[in-house]
């Protein structure tokens, strides 16, 4: 089950150094564009980061970067591909609730999610955060979100 969380209540140094960066890149702008994410200012952690595009009425996205540890964890690299046409059943409405919170909150988006083990079933969470790009400063078009997976069996952990 999905749980909110507020940026103080996050226990990932990942998705801090990530906030930190979104942050930093806003300039006194409500939110940052696309083009101003910095690859190498966040090296340490792209591996677990995404951009999607966000496209409405109806709210459908579209992973334009999926890291390596995402694709793993997802068990594809699904880059290029819709939410909506990945196949992930209730996980991709679960997502999708997601990206709609962001929208309405007009801002970022912290929380916990669960992953489920191959080998027995066991529930683990991992903690996900998704920041609002614009290309404008104001209407919200591209994400970037990370995931961090750190309490996770890299072999027993598997999103659907």
């Amino acid at each position: 089950m999905v749980r909110y969380l507020e940026p103080e209540e996050m226990d990932s140094e990942t998705i801090r150094i990530v906030h930190t960066h979104w942050d930093e890149i806003r300039r006194g702008r409500r939110y940052p564009a696309k083009r101003d994410v910095d690859p190498a200012a966040i090296k340490s952690v792209l591996p677990y980061v995404m951009i999607s595009e966000v496209h409405r009425d109806p709210l459908r996205i579209r992973y334009r970067l999926v890291g390596t540890e995402v694709a793993h964890y997802a068990g594809e690299d699904f880059t290029g591909k819709w939410l909506d046409e990945i196949g992930w059943g209730d996980d991709a409405r679960v997502i999708q609730g997601f990206y709609a919170h962001m929208l309405e909150l007009g801002g970022p988006v912290f929380g916990t999610d669960y992953f489920t083990q191959l080998s027995d079933g066991q529930r683990k969470p991992y903690e996900f955060a998704i920041f609002p790009l614009s290309q404008d400063g104001e209407t919200i078009d591209h994400c970037l979100a990370v995931e961090d997976y750190r309490r996770l069996d890299r072999h027993e952990a598997h999103r659907r």
